[in-house]
């Protein structure tokens, strides 16, 4: 946030939003360069009432997960798996998961996990890491996938209070 003119509002945000907000920023980033296949990315930052909003969007390839160890998942979601969590990663102290609100929406959770004797993180470190790293940083991560347009939309959203 250093190389960003900050409103007076983000002046007055914390060192550890500042850094979750950095971590959130970089991976979607890195995981958009690696994965998305799109030209241009556009990305939008809202501040409104204590809520910091940041969305990219692309033209680039629909999000596709492996979940469930093996299942690829991908948009629009088929009408089978609507409604319904997926295990995205787990890294031995957490896992990611999905939940497919709609045909072309979606949010991610972090959950909790038993410590493994060994954590998967030192075994395991799939292309879907990023994706916990965003959910982790962040107070609410969602992805949209808008077919008519093929346009792909994450939102995180951070509380600055």
């Amino acid at each position: 946030m250093e190389h960003i003119q900050a409103s007076e509002e983000l002046r007055e945000v914390s060192q550890d939003i500042k850094s979750r907000v950095k971590w959130a920023l970089t991976e979607l980033l890195i995981n958009g360069a690696k994965h998305a296949g799109a030209a241009q990315t556009l990305l939008h930052f809202k501040l409104a009432e204590n809520t910091l909003v940041i969305e990219k969007e692309d033209l680039g390839n629909p999000l596709l997960l492996t979940v469930n160890g093996n299942q690829q998942l991908s948009w629009p979601v088929a009408e089978p798996c609507l409604n319904q969590h997926f295990d995205i990663y787990r890294n031995g102290m957490d896992s990611l998961r999905i939940y497919t609100e709609s045909r072309n929406s979606a949010f991610f959770l972090v959950e909790e996990i038993e410590d493994l004797e060994m954590p998967e993180l030192l075994t395991n470190t799939s292309d879907h890491f990023g994706l916990l790293i965003i959910a982790k940083a962040s107070d609410h991560f969602s992805y949209c996938f808008d077919q008519p347009t093929g346009r792909n939309t994450f939102r995180i959203t951070f509380n600055l209070l």
